[in-house]
């Protein structure tokens, strides 16, 4: 009788092996036999459930975005009109050690939109498109008439402060990204 195999479960162990490996050697270390082994498995084994390298940073991404969708669901908890908004950049301009090998990546997913990338595109696609409809729909709390400014400049600030992390994290830390979004915050959302 063959045994039966969570396949869910599976690719989040390849999820969390992916990171490890990124967090440890960089994400150009990323491989198919580099994730296999710090599962202590074969490199078969890793492709009955993810193909290519590709597949690898996009099962990363897809697990990084259920968790995120939870995170940021309970950091906003039941805040409401522009305290949402400010939230919500905050959230997104926070980072920790796991994020930043997350946010590389998908700038190298971003940086090699092949065939082999599309599905870690479409992954991190989702996740921004999803974002920026959340700073549009909460910049309306602010200013109808302006809200889609609104938005494309919270949404281009947090973007950006992603990847100035990435390039220079000794210096654009966590309190340079907040200090400067505070500012940005206060002449754009809370003085209207």
């Amino acid at each position: 009788m063959p045994i039966e195999v969570d396949q869910g479960e599976r690719l989040a162990d390849i999820a969390r092996a992916t990171i490890e490996v990124a967090q440890q050697r960089g994400t150009q270390a990323v491989t198919l036999r580099a994730v296999a082994e710090r599962l202590g498995r074969s490199t078969a084994y890793i492709t009955n459930f993810v193909p290519s390298r590709a597949h690898l940073m996009a099962n990363a991404l897809e697990h990084a975005r259920a968790r995120w969708d939870d995170e940021r669901a309970a950091h906003l908890g039941d805040l409401v009109g522009v305290e949402r908004l400010a939230e919500l950049a905050r959230w997104m301009c926070s980072t920790s050690p796991e994020e930043q090998v997350l946010r590389s990546l998908w700038v190298e997913v971003i940086a090699d939109v092949h065939d082999a990338n599309r599905r870690a595109y479409a992954v991190v696609r989702s996740v921004t498109d999803a974002t920026y409809e959340k700073f549009l729909a909460g910049a309306g709390e602010v200013d109808r008439a302006e809200a889609a400014r609104i938005a494309d400049i919270l949404y281009l600030y947090c973007r950006g402060s992603e990847v100035k992390s990435i390039e220079d994290p000794a210096a654009w830390t966590d309190d340079r990204m907040q200090h400067s979004l505070e500012l940005l915050l206060e002449s754009l959302v809370f003085r209207r």
